[in-house]
């Protein structure tokens, strides 16, 4: 198991959960309502990747993710 992303915002870790279970990479999410029971703690979402093997395919999920799409001319 590996972590593969952490992000204040608990949306945006859904967001990149859900689309790597769409291409069959099991994952979790860790931290999501730690804060919410311990205020003043900073606790950031996490996205782990449970497979190891499928590890290198989440990255390159994830940079696609992150790579902004230029506008259409």
């Amino acid at each position: 198991m590996k972590k593969l992303f952490t992000s204040t915002n608990s949306a945006e870790a859904g967001l990149l959960k859900s689309r790597l279970e769409e291409a069959g990479i099991a994952c979790e999410m860790r931290n999501e309502f730690v804060a919410q029971v311990v205020p003043g703690m900073a606790f950031d979402p996490e996205v782990w990747v449970l497979d190891d093997a499928q590890y290198e395919e989440a990255k390159e999920l994830l940079a696609a993710w992150q790579t902004p799409v230029p506008p259409a001319e």
